[in-house]
């Protein structure tokens, strides 16, 4: 991953499998969009960087060249990219609402060990370390008129940085020995 967005349908379809709502019922929070229709459940999910872990690993690949060059050198003249890879870890905030709020919190727990979660963290390389305890909102916002539940899933995501390098063009060097 080398950019938050590559994530959100991943995890979208994350807590859809955890939980049980459909992805379409399932929205990215804090977009300044009005929920989905109707009183069923839905959720909202925010994902947030916390921290790297780890040892990164680094490693170069050739990129055409940024800028200008001597043709002298040749026509497949390349520049670098240095990227890193590290292991961060990642807070999957997840609001519950309506009716079935304080279930599909629950279900959250341990949702690594079913099949199809774990199949599916596998294949998309996600690592589940665990699941907060759940909070009731509902006592908080709205005054109980809407059932409201919140739990974060704290995940381990591979993330890549990348810095673009050029390469030296070349100099000429001339050594004089004096005796």
């Amino acid at each position: 991953m080398r950019d938050i967005r590559e994530l959100h349908c991943l995890l979208q379809e994350l807590v859809s499998i955890c939980s049980g709502i459909r992805t379409e019922r399932i929205v990215l929070a804090d977009q300044g969009r009005a929920p989905p229709a109707g009183n069923s459940l839905y959720a909202t999910y925010n994902p947030i960087p916390v921290r790297a872990y780890g040892q990164p690993s680094q490693w170069l690949e050739d990129i055409d060249a940024l800028e200008a060059f001597d043709p002298a050198l040749g026509e497949n003249w390349k520049d670098l990219e240095e990227i890193t890879a590290t292991s961060m870890e990642f807070m999957i905030s997840v609001n519950f609402y309506n009716e079935g709020a304080s279930q599909a919190a629950m279900l959250l727990h341990n949702a690594n060990f079913r099949s199809p979660v774990s199949d599916y963290l596998f294949l998309n390389q996600l690592g589940f370390r665990y699941v907060s305890n759940p909070r009731n909102l509902s006592t908080h916002f709205q005054a109980g008129i809407q059932p409201r539940w919140q739990a974060d899933i704290f995940m381990f995501i591979n993330q890549e940085v990348s810095s673009q390098v050029l390469r030296a063009a070349g100099f000429s060097l001339e050594l004089i020995t004096e005796e």
